[in-house]
């Protein structure tokens, strides 16, 4: 129970002043790990037992304990689930990197990573699935997945504590009847995941810069409104099958209604998202200024359609 230990110490030390910078250094740095994995460094039970523990920390619903941990060691079975990862749609991820090597395209270096995981997966000192007792009925409601999911990132940021990293899989479940079949797990049980585990190569790992402030995407009372140091303000976003470049150029030829507004330019699959900023002054209507920036995002649109 150590683990469980070293968490309360740290609970302690941030009681009224705010986690440790260690456990925030954490939150923030437990990253996807594909091409650092180290293949040949063995790993023991105990540490993934122990992040288990601390993982079963985190909340469920109704307060129930239905996570069951899968850990794979054997390697004819760690050998069968590698060929199963590939047949699920892995094998085209690593042609898909083989066309993008050297390309300098958005998606090469995921894709180069996907590869080296799939190509080397079956070298994983552990395979861990978390399941959940239970089968989703389809409806859409929560009872199932979010007593897991929780779980699962808890257990992440555990094995980046202990210097072991994975990444979150699921592909692989496009072969979920014939990895149940081979790990013998009953019909009520549902997989979640796959975690490949392995100490990490250098544990140096920085937050990404690929994600937005939080004032940018977060919203008070109604959808869109954001607070920033600026104030108030609103946004509204568009996914639009055209390049970056592209967009820009239809953007700017088009008179903003205000010189305040500011846009954000994304590249993303199938195209471009454009997020589009607005002040909100303390006389204006947030949903009249928001309907303004939807008519803008609108006339881009428009205006790709009539050039592309």
């Amino acid at each position: 129970m150590r683990a469980v230990v070293d968490a309360n110490v740290l609970i302690s030390a941030a009681i009224g002043k705010g986690p440790p910078r260690r456990v925030l250094e954490l939150w923030r740095s437990t990253r996807g790990v594909r091409q650092r994995l180290d293949f040949d460094r063995e790993v023991d039970d105990r540490i993934i037992l122990d992040c288990i523990e601390v993982a079963e920390q985190a909340p469920t619903g109704g307060n129930n304990g239905s996570r069951r941990w899968m850990i794979i060691r054997d390697q004819q079975t760690k050998d069968r689930m590698a060929e199963l990862y590939l047949s699920a749609g892995v094998d085209w991820v690593i042609e898909t990197a083989k066309r993008l090597e050297g390309s300098g395209h958005q998606n090469e270096r995921l894709m180069a990573g996907a590869r080296h995981l799939g190509e080397n997966i079956a070298r994983t000192p552990a395979l861990v699935i978390p399941t959940i007792l239970g089968r989703h009925d389809g409806s859409g409601r929560p009872g199932l997945f979010d007593s897991v999911i929780q779980s699962a990132w808890s257990f992440m940021v555990a094995l980046r504590s202990r210097g072991l990293g994975t990444v979150w899989t699921t592909m692989y479940l496009n072969e979920a009847p014939a990895v149940a079949e081979l790990l013998e797990l009953p019909d009520h049980v549902t997989q979640i995941c796959l975690f490949p585990v392995a100490y990490t190569i250098g544990t140096d790992f920085t937050p990404t810069s690929r994600r937005y402030a939080a004032p940018d995407i977060a919203y008070f009372d109604r959808y869109g409104r954001t607070k920033t140091q600026n104030g108030p303000g609103v946004v509204d976003e568009i996914d639009l099958k055209a390049k970056p470049d592209a967009v820009r150029a239809a953007i700017e030829s088009l008179d903003m209604p205000a010189d305040t507004w500011r846009f954000d330019l994304e590249q993303v699959p199938g195209g471009s998202r454009l997020r589009l900023h607005a002040p909100v002054d303390i006389d204006s209507d947030p949903s009249k200024v928001l309907a303004e920036v939807r008519r803008t995002l609108d006339a881009v649109a428009v205006k790709l359609n009539e050039k592309y």
